[in-house]
C-alpha cells in the first residue's frame, strides 16, 4: 500500500515486474498452415516436413491396421504324411503373415490415393500430409528430396498389394514346404541372402569366391515382411510392378499367376522358375481357397 504514495517508483517496479515475467507468459500459437501442391519447384522439400514423422498423428497412418499374429513355432511339416494336410498347414502357418503385410499396402495406397485426389482437384495438403509421403519415399527406397507427379506415380507403383498365391508358392518353392535346413533353422521361406559375416547360414555348397548366407529371421512374419520389401522396391522385380501398374490402369485384377511372370531375375533358372511357380498356383489354388475359409488369405489366383 506504501507504493501508492509513491507513484514513480510504482511505475519502475511495475515495469521491473513486466520485464521479469513476459518471457513466461502464454503466447497465442497460430494454427498450422496447409501446405499446397502447386507447380514442383512449389513443393515442400523433404528436410522442411520430416520433423513430423514422429508425430502420433503420422505414425498411426503409417502403421499395421491389424494387430501382428500370435507367433508361433514352424510346424513339423516332415511329419504330416498326408500332403493335401501338410498343404493346408503351411498355408494356415504362413497366411495370416501375408495376409496383415497386404492389409497395411492396401490402407497406404488408399491414403495415397486419396492424396492424389485432393492434388487433383487443387486441394491443400497439410505438412502432416507431406511427412507421411516423404517417409514412404523413404521406406520404399525411393531418394526424393522434391516431391513431383513422377515420384508420386513411382511410389504408387510400389505401394501395392502381392498375391498370396504368388508369395505362397514361391515360399513353398523356396522352402521345400517348409522343411529345408533355411526354413527349419533361420525361418527363410524365400532363399533371401545377406552379405554381412554371421548374419545367416552358410550355404553348404558356395562357390569358394562367394561370400553370401542366406538370411536367418526371428521369426515367419520377418521372413515375408522382407520378401515384400524385396519385391516391391528393389531394381530386379521392376517388371513384376510394371505388369501389376498394367492391371491397376485396366481395372483389371492382381492376380499370382499374372506377376509370376516379372519373376526372371528372382531365379538363376529364369523362363523355367516362371513356368514352374505358375504352375504350382494352377495347381494348389483350389487347397489355397480351402484354407481361406479359415485364414483370410485371399489368394487372387
Amino acid at each position: 500500500m506504501r507504493l501508492l504514495k509513491y507513484p514513480l517508483l510504482m511505475a519502475i517496479t511495475a515495469l521491473v515486474l513486466y520485464a521479469l515475467y513476459f518471457p513466461f507468459m502464454d503466447t497465442a500459437v497460430p494454427e498450422e498452415e496447409p501446405l499446397v501442391w502447386h507447380e514442383p519447384l512449389e513443393h515442400p522439400l523433404r528436410t522442411d516436413v520430416m520433423g513430423y514423422v514422429r508425430s502420433e498423428q503420422v505414425r498411426k497412418r503409417l502403421a499395421y491396421p491389424t494387430p501382428a499374429p500370435a507367433k508361433k513355432p514352424l510346424p513339423d511339416f516332415d511329419a504330416i504324411a498326408d500332403i493335401n494336410e501338410k498343404k493346408q498347414a503351411f498355408f494356415a502357418y504362413l497366411g495370416p503373415h501375408v495376409a496383415r503385410e497386404n492389409s497395411r499396402l492396401r490402407a497406404l495406397r488408399k491414403q495415397l490415393l486419396e492424396m492424389q485426389a485432393q492434388i487433383e482437384k487443387h486441394q491443400p495438403l497439410t505438412v502432416q500430409d507431406y511427412a507421411f509421403l516423404y517417409a514412404l519415399y523413404d521406406e520404399f527406397r525411393m531418394d526424393v528430396a522434391h516431391t513431383d507427379d513422377d515420384s508420386f506415380n513411382e511410389l504408387l507403383r510400389r505401394v501395392d498389394v502381392l498375391p498370396a498365391s504368388l508369395v505362397l508358392m514361391q515360399a513353398a518353392n523356396e522352402s521345400a514346404w517348409g522343411t529345408s535346413r533355411f526354413a527349419v533353422e533361420g525361418l527363410n521361406f524365400f532363399g533371401q541372402w545377406c552379405f554381412r559375416e554371421g548374419c545367416g547360414l552358410v550355404p553348404l555348397y558356395r562357390g569358394e569366391d562367394q561370400f553370401h548366407e542366406v538370411a536367418r529371421f526371428e521369426s515367419a512374419a520377418a521372413s515375408i515382411r522382407s520378401y515384400f520389401y524385396n519385391l516391391n522396391t528393389f531394381h530386379s522385380y521392376e517388371e513384376l510392378r510394371d505388369i501389376r501398374a498394367q492391371l491397376r490402369s485396366r481395372n483389371k485384377p492382381v492376380r499370382g499367376e499374372d506377376l509370376a511372370q516379372g519373376l526372371l531375375r528372382y531365379s538363376e533358372r529364369g523362363e523355367d522358375y516362371i513356368a514352374e511357380i505358375s504352375g504350382m498356383i494352377r495347381f494348389n489354388c483350389p487347397i489355397m481357397l480351402e484354407v481361406q475359409q479359415v485364414v483370410a488369405i485371399s489368394p487372387s489366383c
